[in-house]
């Protein structure tokens, strides 16, 4: 859902495994939160899940990662992946749950994509037309196509959208929910529990960590970068859609991805950039969570891990304040 009074807001292929990159995860999170991700899942699940290749190598960190960054930020939870090595460079009660709000559109643009053609014609139901929050212009008498609505939903944020994927992909909201649950359990994102697919409903929750996992499986598909970079475009009914996220409009190395706000969830960001880093192309991924101060202060935030996380990547040295 959009914030109150806020304006509407391709990087290359990462070749590893998603069952390289989720024993990075289960291993870092251990060191932190020994108990926090409960019991292992089946490692197979999570590879064939992803269908992602192999690193040269994935960093698993030998000490705790720091709780606390070089400068203060205003959330109470967050994670940052450096995409490029696989090497978590920061780390802060990733495991903490609380509501997803609109970044558990991620799942739902996961299962969309994963599942559905994209020329395919979507019929409008009166559910779908009727759910409100952020939207674009919908009626049972419009047609758009699943890659039309897709733009809907990642950048106007466009809770009938998912509603109406949803529908057209399981026959039923509540079938698809069950596959978003189904998924996640697969992918290993154990504090994950979705209610719907637009993340209106406080029962779609999950931490940081599990945010960056299926983050990082939607990077992995050509059309999702694409969708989540475009600033704006143009739908049948709705000429001009723009962009929620506010840091494409800032900062020119951001490739993304979500924004999510309610009042119950807070303001929650998921964040992606790419710069060049000792003569190479670096991505890095993050996220925050539950932030009270609005998308521009957490934008800010988003920036100054960044350019920390950039600083980390090529070797700045970067002194750590509680």
């Amino acid at each position: 859902m959009r914030p109150r009074k806020n304006p509407k807001q391709h990087a290359p292929r990462w070749p590893w495994t998603f069952l390289a990159v989720s024993a990075a995860l289960i291993t870092a999170a251990g060191i932190r939160h020994p108990h926090a991700l409960g019991p292992k899942r089946p490692s197979q699940a999570v590879a064939h899940a992803t269908k992602l290749s192999s690193p040269a190598s994935v960093t698993i960190p030998a000490h705790p990662i720091p709780s606390a960054l070089p400068f203060r930020i205003g959330e109470n939870s967050g994670v940052l992946w450096n995409l490029t090595t696989g090497q978590l460079l920061w780390a802060y009660r990733p495991h903490l749950p609380g509501p997803y709000a609109s970044t558990t559109k991620l799942m739902t643009i996961y299962l969309a994509l994963k599942h559905l053609p994209l020329t395919g014609v979507v019929p409008i139901s009166l559910k779908a037309a009727a759910t409100t929050g952020s939207d674009i212009r919908m009626a049972t008498t419009y047609h758009f196509t699943v890659r039309q609505l897709l733009y809907g939903l990642m950048l106007d944020s466009a809770n009938n959208a998912a509603v109406a994927l949803a529908q057209y992909e399981a026959g039923s909201v509540p079938a698809f929910v069950a596959q978003m649950n189904h998924t996640a359990q697969m992918m290993g994102m154990t504090n994950t529990t979705y209610a719907d697919p637009d993340g209106l409903s406080p029962g779609s929750r999950g931490s940081a960590w599990d945010l960056s996992i299926i983050a990082r499986a939607d990077m992995e598909n050509p059309l999702f970068r694409k969708i989540v970079r475009t600033k704006e475009a143009s739908l049948p009914h709705n000429p001009i859609v723009r962009n929620l996220n506010g840091l494409l409009f800032i900062d020119p190395s951001v490739i993304g991805v979500k924004t999510g706000w309610t009042t119950e969830a807070g303001f929650n960001l998921v964040f992606a950039a790419t710069r060049r880093v000792n003569g190479h192309s670096v991505t890095l991924l993050g996220v925050i969570m539950h932030g009270q101060q609005g998308f521009p202060s957490e934008y800010q935030d988003a920036e100054k891990i960044l350019h920390w996380g950039f600083l980390k990547s090529r070797g700045g040295h970067t002194s750590q304040s509680k």
